[in-house]
């Protein structure tokens, strides 16, 4: 599975690379994530998320996202009636992203996780990660990030993959 994400990132990269070359602009998107954990009790984690990415060097965004994330228990994706229902979680951060050329970037975000259900804590969050945009025209593009993500003390350890269809303006 990492080989093959790794594969299919480096194919993308490359080919976007070829592509012509916008100018770094304001752009907000929203996607779908997939997360992997790392820890023990959950299996899968599936989200929906809103990204606003504020250009303040030639090469450097801060960007902005909320979303909610929904972390799986490992007999639940089984229909056991003895697992909780799905943790739930509103992961709010801020960050940096980095454009090493039109497409090809690296991120960094900090920030929280507000529990939805159970306890209703809220999580340190930090992530970073590698991403490329796919360029469909001037102002429309195709966002695929890769990153690892850590919140509280190991509570949730993940690698994640957003998908997201990115408007620049």
């Amino acid at each position: 599975m990492k080989r093959l994400i790794l594969i299919t990132f480096i194919f993308f990269a490359l080919h976007a690379s070829a592509q012509y070359n916008t100018p770094i602009s304001k752009a907000f998107s929203a996607g779908f994530e997939l997360g992997i954990p790392a820890n023990g009790i959950y299996t899968i984690g599936l989200g929906l998320s809103g990204k606003v990415e504020i250009p303040v060097a030639s090469k450097i965004c801060i960007t902005i996202t909320a979303g909610y994330t929904t972390f799986f228990y490992k007999s639940n994706l089984y229909n056991s009636s003895l697992t909780p229902s799905p943790a739930g979680y509103v992961p709010l951060k801020a960050g940096m992203k980095y454009y090493f050329d039109q497409q090809l970037y690296i991120e960094g975000e900090v920030g929280t996780a507000i529990e939805t259900n159970y306890l209703k804590q809220d999580l340190f969050a930090f992530s970073i990660g590698p991403g490329f945009i796919v360029p469909l025209n001037d102002k429309h593009n195709i966002d695929i990030g890769l990153r690892y993500e850590n919140w509280s003390d190991h509570q949730v350890k993940q690698t994640a993959i957003r998908f997201a269809y990115r408007l620049g303006w």
